[in-house]
């Protein structure tokens, strides 16, 4: 149990991040020891695997009650992936003669790109985030993605393990230039590292700035609720209207005094810019969209012009007021045309009535008070955001808070706004990297590659507990991989403004109700890893399968 909780410390609320770089050791001597002791040893394995997530996603059980039954499955699912890494490494070390330097990274590697897609995807709690105060360091994800980042830090522990006499357990401890011999691939891959790190860095810094747009970013402290009431939706809408004028009056009020500094009066000069666009977090405008597809004819009676009309008013009025774009988090619903309600009805109740799909969305009006564009998420959580088989199963929903799963959208949007083009992402997109860069490339074919990434969530369903700094982990990593800047509105925090380079420049207190003003700057940068992609994790999943390929028909200790 010392790995489960060394694995733990790095990670938030604790935060210790130099310990990362022991963690991996004590299952890294379980892969170096030539027999495994006890009975079930795979089964020990993975119960301190499972400990290890009980421990760091404790937040999981704080939405919903039925939630402490889904907590320790999910630590059980991510658990799981601690033996199969002491089993892969193993049959790379014992059977064939590999040193643990090198397949321990591998391996490693290549079962955190298991875990970054399989079941939907669950990556937070890597290696890698715990880095994110070392900037040099993490700058090799813009190469090989966060990947790159966990696989430097395991294979510097297996050095280290292969290095410490003491460690040697069962085998033969190593002589003295042995040792120090086993030391070289660390220092060599750690200070490639640290010299790109700082090269990128520099280069990022001397880079000119195309443009800047002033982004006020509101976080409200909206307890979230499973329950619908109308009074309570007219709360938020109030709680966030208010925001938002405080957000144009605190501008205006530096405005002023910019101005006054610049005819020589005395005081502390404030860079003051219009506020260029206002962004809540997710699903909270609380009108919600209401459209149908282009060919659709409603029955009589059943959708009324006021209906259809009513979100698009309730956006310009709030447009309106505060004569700033916006760009907010909000339910869509489409009604479906009449031969797919028709086959519908016919195939599930019979009944003729209107369908709709619904998506959790973001739009963005300009300032005349028109709809710029709509991005539906594209990536659901599940159990969260839809019950797997509950399409074929409705009765499903009827087990779970959720009134019905939404739809997943079809393509990213590049909204563009007087020449800037923003990227919106919803909630979890940013925990996952394939995500966040198979939108940026999509956008990219189409002329529209984004200037900012901007990520609404409503992180209140975890009252500011680890999840939040968790998931801004995530974010940091991804402004990296992009090499674009990534703005977060956050109802219950964390928001925050977070540069190309992975620096956070701003970030919000949690559960307090604030805005956040982001000069965010506009540069052009290039990565390989958005070019790319996942190449190199990919290469360490194909060697995993080989090792596995050995371990079902070779022979010798595993």
């Amino acid at each position: 149990m010392l790995g489960s909780g060394l694995m733990w410390l790095p990670q938030p609320p604790l935060s210790w991040w130099p310990l990362a770089w022991l963690a991996p050791i004590p299952w890294l001597l379980l892969v170096q020891n030539r027999k495994l002791t006890g009975q079930w040893p795979y089964g020990r394995i993975g119960l301190a695997g499972w400990l290890f997530w009980m421990l760091a996603i404790h937040w999981i059980r704080l939405p919903h009650p039925m939630n402490y039954l889904a907590w320790p499955v999910l630590a059980a699912v991510m658990g799981a992936y601690l033996p199969l890494f002491v089993a892969l490494a193993r049959v790379g070390v014992h059977q064939l003669g590999w040193p643990l330097w090198l397949i321990a990274p591998i391996t490693w590697t290549g079962v955190e790109w298991l875990r970054a897609h399989l079941l939907s995807g669950f990556y937070m709690g890597s290696l890698a985030h715990t880095q994110i105060v070392w900037l040099p360091i993490i700058q090799v994800a813009d190469l090989l993605g966060e990947y790159g980042v966990t696989f430097l830090i395991v294979l510097v522990a297996a050095c280290l393990t292969q290095a410490c006499p003491a460690w040697g357990r069962s085998n033969e401890p190593p002589a003295a230039r042995q040792r120090l011999l086993v030391l070289l691939p660390a220092g060599i891959a750690a200070s490639l590292a640290l010299v790109y790190g700082h090269l990128r860095l520099d280069q990022l810094s001397q880079t000119t700035v195309s443009a800047k747009t002033h982004v006020a970013l509101i976080q409200g402290n909206t307890p979230a609720d499973w329950k619908g009431d109308i009074q309570r939706q007219k709360r938020i809408m109030s709680q966030y209207v208010q925001l938002s004028h405080e957000a144009l009056a605190q501008t205006e009020s530096e405005a002023e005094i910019g101005l006054s500094n610049s005819n020589g009066t005395t005081g502390h000069h404030l860079s003051a810019r219009p506020v260029d666009l206002i962004v809540w977090p997710e699903t909270m405008f609380r009108q919600p969209l209401l459209s149908t597809t282009p060919d659709f004819t409603p029955p009589p009676g059943q959708i009324h012009n006021s209906q259809l009309s009513s979100g698009p008013s309730a956006l310009a009025t709030l447009v309106q007021q505060l004569d700033t774009p916006i760009l907010v988090g909000i339910d869509r619903h489409v009604a479906l045309d009449g031969k797919t309600r028709a086959e519908k009805a016919k195939a599930e109740t019979g009944d003729p009535g209107i369908k709709f799909e619904s998506y959790n969305s973001a739009v963005m009006v300009q300032r005349q008070g028109k709809i710029v564009g709509t991005y539906d998420k594209m990536h659901r959580v599940m159990f969260g955001e839809y019950i797997p088989l509950a399409d074929w199963f409705p009765v499903l929903y009827q087990l779970t808070p959720l009134t019905g799963g939404i739809q997943s959208g079809r393509q990213p949007a590049g909204l563009e706004l007087e020449g800037v083009t923003y990227a919106p992402n919803i909630c979890y997109e940013t925990v996952l990297p394939h995500v966040i860069r198979q939108q940026v490339v999509r956008l990219s074919q189409l002329k529209k590659k984004p200037d900012v990434m901007v990520n609404l969530t409503n992180d209140a369903w975890f009252w500011g507990s680890s999840e939040l700094d968790m998931h801004l982990a995530c974010g940091i990593l991804r402004s990296v991989e992009m090499r674009i800047p990534l703005v977060i509105a956050a109802n219950g925090g964390l928001s925050a403004h977070i540069d190309s380079r992975g620096e956070v420049r701003q970030v919000s207190r949690r559960m307090e109700a604030e805005t956040l003003m982001a000069d965010v700057d506009i540069q052009d940068h290039w990565s390989l890893y958005l070019a790319t992609g996942d190449w190199f994790a990919i290469g360490c999943v194909l060697c995993c399968t080989v090792l596995a390929i050995v371990a079902k028909w070779g022979t010798g200790d595993r």
